[in-house]
C-alpha cells in the first residue's frame, strides 16, 4: 500500500520556506507534478552517504533539526529520504535509464546491491533492480537501442 500526498503550500511573508516548500513553488505553474517517492530510511545520514556514494546522486537538501528528511537527485531523477516518516521500508520505483548496461558496471564497481542484473523483459526494456540499506528498490530501465 502506497500514499499519495496531493496538496498545496504556502508560507507566511518574512518566514523561511522550508526545502519541501521550495520543491512545491518549483511546479507551481503545473496542474500536477512529476511523482517524488518517498522512501522510508531508518538513518537518513548513512542513506544519503550510500545514494550519493555508492549510486551517484547529490543531496539536493534536508529538513529537520536534526534532519529527518530530504532530497538526492541524480539527472532527472528526484527521491524523497524520510527517516522515522510514514510508511515502510521496501517501497518500489521505476527509473529510466539512457543506458541500464552502462549504469550497471558504474553501479557494480561502486559496491550498490544489485538484486537483478540488466536482463530484457518481455515487455522490450531491459532491468535491472538496486536496492538501498533498507529494501527500497530502483528499477532501472532502458530501450534495447541506445
Amino acid at each position: 500500500m502506497g500514499l499519495l500526498i496531493l496538496g498545496s503550500v504556502s508560507a507566511c511573508k518574512g518566514e523561511k520556506a522550508s526545502p519541501l516548500y521550495e520543491a512545491a513553488q518549483a511546479h507551481h505553474g503545473s496542474e500536477l507534478s512529476h511523482p517524488i517517492p518517498i522512501f522510508s530510511v531508518a538513518d537518513l545520514r548513512a542513506s544519503q552517504r550510500y545514494y550519493r556514494d555508492v549510486l551517484g546522486f547529490k543531496l539536493a537538501w534536508e529538513d529537520g533539526d536534526p534532519a529527518d528528511f530530504g532530497a538526492v537527485v541524480r539527472s532527472d531523477a528526484t527521491l524523497f529520504l524520510c527517516q522515522g516518516c510514514q510508511g515502510r521500508s521496501g517501497a518500489w520505483v521505476m527509473i529510466f535509464s539512457r543506458d541500464v548496461d552502462e549504469l550497471h558496471r558504474e553501479l557494480k564497481a561502486k559496491g550498490a546491491r544489485v538484486k537483478q542484473v540488466p536482463t530484457l523483459m518481455p515487455w522490450k526494456l531491459r532491468e535491472m533492480h538496486v536496492a538501498d540499506p533498507d529494501g527500497n528498490v530502483m528499477r532501472f530501465a532502458s530501450t534495447t537501442e541506445h
